[in-house]
Parts: structure tokens; sequence; C-alpha cells
């Protein structure tokens, strides 16, 4: 991938960003498939079909993928349910996807939020671990921190012959999932930073990542964390230097680049934001 921001030269339609991910864990039968990832809507009560929302809705109804991954933070405060469930329900009727839809829950999202979504028709929450009927392809999905390690435990990190993603909402479960043996993560709840005094960093990322590598897709040993800069904003609902994002990744069979010693235990930014 051109090491240019993709937002500074997007492909329409917007707010979708398309990456390769390439990773030696890929399976064959995976090489091309597609996974369309929505993050970080941070829906307020009496917006619940924002510009960006309507966007995003004309954007995906254009986009056929094989399957789409949801990353949490539907909602901003208490008091939001009902209008995140709203947006949320509109955009599922939008998405074209292939195999459906799989969820998390964000730190924002409340108990009675989480009730609501899973009736929610076309999305699965699995809270567990999914094996995609007829692919070599399973979803580690970890609602909390501890949930990463724990599905590891009960259901192994790894099957063979399989590609294993786990779909989390803090992207420092990176260093988790490497422990694991996990090669892929998608992850959300940075923002980007949200507001960026300039490219490359950002002063506040709720993420305990250095704020350079807040989004982009990251590697740590040989793991790599694709990590949205989501559609909405938390605390305010503004965005600078930052635009909002729905990142299209195709998976790629193919090997990681060298990794020199001295970045063997260290986190890196592999593609640029």
């Amino acid at each position: 991938m051109h090491p240019t921001p993709a937002f500074r030269r997007p492909v329409p339609p917007r707010p979708i960003e398309r990456y390769d991910l390439v990773h030696p864990a890929v399976p064959r039968e995976l090489d091309g498939f597609t996974i369309l990832q929505i993050s970080d809507q941070h829906i307020r009560r009496a917006r619940p079909l924002t510009a960006v929302i309507r966007r995003a809705m004309a954007a995906l109804r254009a986009t056929p993928v094989d399957l789409v991954v949801l990353t949490g933070d539907y909602m901003n405060h208490p008091g939001d349910e009902g209008a995140a469930l709203r947006s949320l329900g509109t955009l599922a009727r939008s998405w074209r996807a292939r195999l459906g839809a799989v969820g998390i829950f964000g730190n924002h999202d409340s108990a009675a939020l989480r009730r609501g979504a899973r009736g929610l028709a076309g999305i699965t929450w699995p809270g567990g671990v999914i094996e995609v009927p007829g692919l070599p392809l399973r979803l580690l999905a970890a609602d909390d921190p501890e949930d990463l390690f724990a599905l590891a435990l009960e259901h192994g990190a790894a099957r063979a012959g399989a590609l294993s993603i786990a779909l989390v909402h803090d992207p420092v479960e990176i260093f988790a999932a490497a422990d694991l043996g996990v090669p892929l993560v998608m992850a959300g709840h940075t923002h980007g930073g949200q507001v960026r005094p300039w490219r490359g960093w950002a002063p506040h990322t709720s993420t305990d990542l250095p704020p350079g590598l807040a989004t982009g897709i990251l590697r740590y040993n040989d793991t790599l964390a694709a990590v949205s800069r989501g559609l909405g904003g938390a605390i305010v609902d503004v965005r600078f230097n930052c635009p909002p994002q729905i990142p299209l990744y195709t998976l790629r069979r193919g090997l990681l680049p060298p990794n020199p010693a001295s970045d063997r235990g260290r986190l890196i930014r592999k593609h640029s934001w």
C-alpha cells in the first residue's frame, strides 16, 4: 500500500477506505475475501441519522462485501439507546454482506443497548467463537478485554488450516493476541485521536497505545491489528484532521516483510493511517 494516508486520496464511495491485509496465515481459500468494519458511531438521542451515517448508508448500498464486522460504541451516553438502535438497524438494512454481520460491544454500550441490539435482524452477537460454515475462518468475538484470553483458553486461539481473527474494541488487545498466536485483530475505540493537530500525532486516543499509533494497520511481532478511526466522536462530536472511516479490508495470502531483530517485541505501524 502507498504510504500516503488513504483519506487524503479517497476512493469513492466515501467514507469507505480500502486496505489489503497481507499475512501468511490467510488460507488460499480466503485470498480476496472482503471484510467491512463499522465502529464507534457514538449516536446521540436527538441525532440517530447524522450526515455521516447517511453518507455511510449510501456507500454501503454501493459496496458488496463478504462479511461485515462491528466493533462497538454504537451509543454515546445513557439515554441514547433508542437512537443508536435505530441508526444501527438502518445501517444493517443498507449493507450488502454475503455472509451477514458479526458484532461485539464497546465500553459506551449499556446493558439496555446490548439487549436491544440482539433483537436486530441481520447481526450476530456471539460473545464467543464463530466458526464460519464452509470456510477456514474463525472469529473470536471479545466484548470485554479479558474475554480474549478466556475464549482462547476455552476454545483455543487457533485451528489448524483456519484463519483466526479477534474482534475487540480496544486495539491494545494486539499484545494479548500476539501472545496467543492470533494473526489478525480488528478494533476501534481510538477514533484515530478524533482531533489531530497534525497528521501523525493525537493528544488523546483513549487507549494505552502510543499516541502516534492510534489507527491504521499495526504490527506486533507476527500479529496485525487493523484499527478503524470510526464514524462518530465521543465527548464532543467534532473531528479535526481525522475524518470518519469505514475500512474495507481484502485478505491476501503473502509473506510479512522481514522483521528485524530490533523490531521484535516492538509495536510498529505497518501501513499509514
